[in-house]
């Protein structure tokens, strides 16, 4: 399973959790083991650290509450910054473009220039 569909995976999984308390991550099961130790990390890192990368996208945020992000951007959001800060495995600008590519097909047309600001705020 390549990077790119693991991410997808890790977005779909951590955007569900926005809106069930359980631990639902049926979606797992469509991981290969490589995929899977990376989604496991990913989940982890988001269960561990869910406060504090809120608290650091907030801070970041121009105009907007973190409340009134869509959350779809929020999980894309979220996801680059346990990347960048947590697993550590890719390039900056790797992560961040795979998150407005992951704008682009699941979010609004303004998301991913949104996102993509965000994010090279954030890494600076």
């Amino acid at each position: 399973m390549k990077r790119t569909e693991m991410r997808e995976l890790a977005f779909k999984t951590i955007y569900s959790r926005f809106f069930s308390e359980e631990n639902n991550d049926s979606l797992l099961e469509e991981a290969d083991s490589e995929g899977l130790e990376f989604l496991k990390n990913v989940l982890e890192n988001f269960a561990n650290h869910y406060q504090e990368i809120n608290d650091k996208i907030s801070s970041h945020l121009k105009g907007y509450t973190i409340e009134r992000l869509y959350k779809i951007d929020l999980a894309i959001i979220v996801l680059a910054l346990i990347e960048l800060d947590y697993i550590k495995e890719n390039p900056k600008e790797v992560v961040i473009n795979e998150a407005v590519e992951l704008a682009k097909k699941y979010s609004t047309e303004k998301s991913p220039k949104f996102i993509n600001g965000v994010l090279a705020d954030l890494v600076k």
